[in-house]
């Protein structure tokens, strides 16, 4: 697209992200979410002569005049005054010449591109892989092998991701939260119960793994049988909210599973660039439904002498029920062609 951006002083502010946007007429009672991808309508749907309508992207597998993505800072049509609203109004008088419309990136970096991995014609997503509009939800995209793209005008962008581990490879299949196990055995009163999964990223320390440890003292009470013991340690679980915001625990008879929580909190990923100890890496957070979760760590043991065991199933999710398909948000570079 013909755009540009202004030159930029590298020395100021290091998230003032390269990226040209513009505002854009919408369709009336149409939801514009942020990250979703817009087209521009037909000579008879436009709201007024300036050709500056767009609509979202249908199921279809060709698709063109696509004008960009739904920016992430956009505050919706009602701008900051109470929640957002991504729903456009249903008079299209409302819609005055001179009025802001939806923000679009036209060009440059996009932080959460909405992607569907769980529909037809989806190809794995990993850094640099195009994607295009999607062949199954409307508004979102999907990954596409660099010799199939489908040609002018059609092309969102350039998926950004890790070049290895969370969020790298972004598995096309039909969507299935990945889950692991955890077996007690022989419960003894006074032994503690510990379970660890690997925790969002922190800034302080970019590309290294953090974990989470979830602790519980067995009574005489919870130790009376596995199935009380994994009573009590799903209920404890589940009432803790740094577990309960990306998992869910559930138990029978003493086989405790973890299940990726579908809505799942934002997980953080941090990048460590290699370009010294004083360099930022880059950041973004991502859903951990599906195929996301399976190559995060897990591990379980027990403190004390009392003769309780808990094992876990394996290593990571993807060594109990794996997880397949992804829907949620990528990080992008915008360049439609």
């Amino acid at each position: 697209m013909p755009y540009a951006a202004q030159d930029e002083d590298l020395t100021l502010q290091y998230r003032q992200f390269k990226r040209t946007s513009d505002d854009f007429r919408p369709i009336p009672g149409v939801s514009y979410l942020p990250g979703s991808v817009c087209k521009m309508t037909a000579l008879d749907t436009q709201v007024y002569y300036d050709q500056k309508t767009v609509k979202l992207t249908t199921t279809s597998a060709a698709q063109r005049l696509i004008m960009g993505v739904v920016a992430p800072d956009w505050p919706g049509f009602n701008a900051s005054i109470g929640a957002p609203n991504y729903v456009a109004p249903g008079i299209v008088g409302n819609y005055a010449r001179g009025s802001t419309g939806v923000k679009l990136v036209i060009w440059g970096f996009h932080g959460g591109v909405l992607v569907d991995q769980s529909g037809s014609g989806a190809a794995t997503i990993t850094n640099e892989i195009p994607l295009v509009p999607s062949r199954a939800t409307a508004g979102y995209a999907q990954g596409v092998a660099a010799a199939s793209q489908a040609g002018p005008n059609s092309t969102v962008g350039i998926a950004m991701l890790p070049a290895a581990g969370i969020g790298s490879s972004i598995t096309a299949a039909a969507l299935a939260q990945a889950s692991e196990t955890f077996t007690i055995a022989t419960p003894a009163s006074g032994d503690t119960l510990n379970l660890t999964i690997q925790a969002p990223y922190t800034e302080t320390s970019p590309g290294t793994a953090q974990t989470q440890t979830w602790s519980l003292l067995l009574t005489s009470t919870t130790a009376a049988s596995p199935t009380t013991a994994g009573n009590a340690m799903t209920a404890y679980l589940n009432a803790q909210a740094s577990f309960s915001q990306f998992f869910i625990a559930t138990n029978s008879a003493g086989v405790l599973t973890v299940t990726v929580n579908a809505l799942s909190a934002p997980f953080l990923v941090t990048g460590a660039n290699g370009q010294g100890a004083n360099a930022l890496g880059m950041q973004f957070t991502i859903g951990i439904s599906g195929m996301i979760a399976n190559s995060l760590t897990t591990a379980s043991t027990v403190t004390g002498a009392g003769g309780t065991t808990f094992t876990a199933q394996g290593g990571t999710f993807a060594s109990g029920t794996p997880g397949t398909g992804y829907f949620g948000v990528v990080p992008a570079w915008i360049d439609v062609q």
